[in-house]
């Protein structure tokens, strides 16, 4: 069952959704769109897009790209900007995460797609949208986070770097675009109940068993509650936060 949405007006919004066919970035998608916001939602898995795509029906465009590559957004992601922007919500959501081991097991190839997916992604939409936001008064970049990026964990220095980078970026840039009228904010979530945590320890249940006593709230997060706090940042009754990370993480990094 879904959490209750908060009444935020987004008509006459559109927005950009990286990672939005699956797990938090649909559910911030669809909140989105509940809230009446036109959606961009890019994501490399052209099944779970089209599946999407069906499930809202309408007020929204999918795009098949790897936010990684350049030419993968330029030829693909860039025209249909073009054509429906200006863009004035960008959510960088999409991320990979490498297998747990340490640097020395880990291979350069699976550092550098870390980065690539989850920095430079983050980068290159930013680079791309912050023209148009700039031309059209102002908008709203938020970056989705994580409470890796503030504390660490074993085997996982990839992941731990480039979220933590992700909180320097997203800093970086809202000092940048502040006299630009251009707000960005991150969203650092705990760990949250989604179809690759799934797969990672074979069952939501063992995912629950393994990781919520890590939270001293006691459970895992839902996809919903994070859309839900993505929604607040990108709404006008948070139009006073920039630069900063709001942490939606059940208590973890409090201990």
């Amino acid at each position: 069952m879904e959490s209750s949405a908060i009444l935020v007006d987004l008509t006459r919004k559109t927005a950009l959704v990286t990672g939005g066919a699956q797990g938090i970035g649909k559910a911030i998608a669809k909140r989105f769109h509940a809230a009446g916001s036109k959606l961009i939602v890019v994501d490399t898995c052209e099944a779970q897009l089209l599946e999407l795509d069906s499930e809202l029906g309408t007020d929204i465009i999918t795009c098949v790209a790897d936010i990684s590559c350049e030419t993968d957004l330029q030829s693909k992601l860039a025209p249909i900007i073009a054509a429906q922007g200006p863009v004035d919500i960008l959510v960088n959501n999409a991320a990979t995460v490498t297998r747990r081991a340490k640097i020395t097991d880990l291979s350069l190839e699976e550092w550098e797609r870390s980065l690539k997916v989850n920095l430079t992604g983050a980068f290159l939409l930013s680079r791309m949208v912050i023209p148009q936001m700039c031309a059209n008064g102002g908008g709203v970049i938020l970056n989705i986070a994580s409470q890796l990026g503030h504390v660490a964990v074993q085997g996982a220095a990839a992941y731990c770097t480039t979220k933590g980078g992700m909180l320097q970026f997203t800093r970086s840039l809202a000092l940048d675009h502040a006299e630009d009228n251009i707000r960005v904010v991150a969203l650092s979530p705990g760990a949250v109940q989604t179809p690759r945590l799934t797969d990672v320890f074979g069952s939501s249940a063992a995912a629950e068993e393994t990781l919520a006593p890590a939270h001293p709230i006691g459970r895992l997060g839902k996809a919903d509650e994070v859309a839900d706090a993505a929604m607040f940042l990108v709404s006008d009754e948070a139009s006073f936060i920039t630069g900063t990370d709001l942490i939606a993480d059940g208590g973890y990094t409090a201990r």
